[in-house]
């Protein structure tokens, strides 16, 4: 169950409730609508790649210790993920890489799952996240696999948290 923070991902690709043209049923926060909604206006892949960059900006440097213990292989560029339980049972993530490019993939991935409960992480689909936000054709195989191994290592992360 999403935090009361959210929107209907439906709503917001196709401008109704039910959505039926993706399938999709989930419910998304208010951060993660505006990135969705800047990355479908956004007509050419060009845009979406400055926009992407820019979000790489706004996060925070220094927020993941750079050690083993917050590593997530299988990227080709460095990748770190910290997440941490709050007070109100949600889960926090906390993410850098060496790469201005993976830092704003990051801001976008992570986005939807920010501060949600463990069970809503392990639900959510970041495929169909990924395929709503226009990304997915975009990223080379390398980037996608390492995108895949981020995911995966949230959700099992977030498993232990249940």
């Amino acid at each position: 169950m999403p935090n009361s923070n959210t929107q209907n991902m439906n709503a917001i690709t196709n401008g109704s409730a039910n959505g039926s043209a993706t399938g999709l049923a989930v419910e998304i926060n208010p951060a993660a609508a505006e990135i969705l909604k800047k990355l479908q206006q956004s007509p050419h892949w060009e845009q979406r790649y400055r926009y992407v960059l820019e979000l790489a900006k706004g996060l925070p440097s220094g927020s993941v210790e750079h050690t083993q213990a917050f590593a997530v292989s299988g990227c080709e560029a460095p990748v770190w993920l910290k997440i941490e339980q709050t007070a109100d049972n949600t889960l926090r993530f906390h993410a850098d890489s060496s790469s201005r490019l993976i830092r704003g993939l990051l801001v976008i991935l992570l986005a939807p799952v920010q501060n949600q409960p463990a069970a809503y992480i392990l639900s959510f689909s970041f495929n169909d996240w990924l395929q709503c936000c226009g990304l997915q054709q975009q990223l080379t195989p390398s980037r996608s696999n390492g995108l895949f191994h981020i995911c995966q290592h949230a959700k099992a992360v977030a498993k232990t948290f249940i």
